[in-house]
């Protein structure tokens, strides 16, 4: 009876995971669209438009992950080739992750770098980076995409919180809403890596896991340089989107199988 229960509340707050982050991702979308097209009348405030499908996304899935990793840890979370931490340890050291990749984004934001686009944009890089290295040596490779993922969704929802998709707030406002716009396509990718084993199973996961989300902020990239208005099509502006694909391409080669097809 347990385990059917449990199966149900999978099912149900996954189902409203989905829901509620197309609502808010297709919602983002949209709003980044508008600040390209300024021309656009009665442009709608963002802000309280996007605030309830983001908080719905996170709470469900932290719903997710208390239900299917932490209470699970034994099963999901932690290594079964390493079993270094206890399922309280591994728990309390997650918790403790999602919350300091807040901090530290949030600090590197308010930092000297973040006067600079260039150069925070960097730090972020190099924290992501850090962050998938770490994560994928502590924890098993599924329990480690899925942390990665419910960390930068986490910082993505305080960044609504500051107003993305108001252009009528501050430059910190915007910079959030840029964040949030190229973390997306990870973040997407994070939420159905657990379906291929082929990726957070590799030996070296953590650089697949940074080579998809490369790819993906380049692919959205491409899309923002497409829906800026009177932005002439060239070579540049499809050098994001040849990034990504070449970045999917390394590792698709770079997973192939060295034993005989099957």
């Amino acid at each position: 009876m347990s385990g059917y229960l449990l199966e149900w509340g999978n099912l149900l707050i996954r189902w409203i995971h989905i829901v509620t982050g197309a609502a808010w991702i297709g919602s983002s979308f949209y709003f980044v669209w508008l600040n390209h097209h300024p021309q656009e009348p009665e442009r709608p405030d963002g802000r309280f438009r996007l605030a309830p499908a983001a908080l719905s996304t996170w709470l469900s899935g932290m719903g997710l992950l208390g239900l299917l990793y932490f209470l699970q840890a034994d099963v999901y979370l932690i290594d079964p080739a390493v079993r270094m931490l206890s399922r309280g340890a591994a728990v309390a050291i997650a918790i403790g992750i999602l919350i300091g990749s807040w901090l530290v984004y949030e600090a590197l934001c308010r930092s000297r770098l973040g006067r600079s686009r260039v150069r925070l944009a960097g730090a972020v890089a190099l924290l992501a980076c850090l962050l998938a290295w770490g994560l994928c040596a502590l924890f098993s490779g599924r329990g480690a995409f899925i942390l990665f993922g419910a960390a930068f969704g986490s910082i993505m929802v305080v960044n609504v919180c500051f107003g993305e998709g108001d252009p009528a707030l501050s430059l910190r406002a915007r910079q959030r809403s840029a964040h949030n716009t190229y973390f997306s396509l990870p973040v997407l990718f994070v939420m159905i890596s657990n379906h291929f084993a082929m990726t957070y199973g590799a030996h070296f996961n953590y650089l697949v896991l940074i080579a998809l989300s490369f790819s993906g902020v380049c692919i959205r990239a491409w899309f923002v340089a497409r829906q800026k208005a009177g932005r002439h099509t060239g070579f540049a502006s499809l050098l994001p989107l040849f990034l990504g694909i070449l970045a999917i391409i390394i590792v698709i080669i770079g997973l192939y199988p060295d034993g005989p097809a099957q």
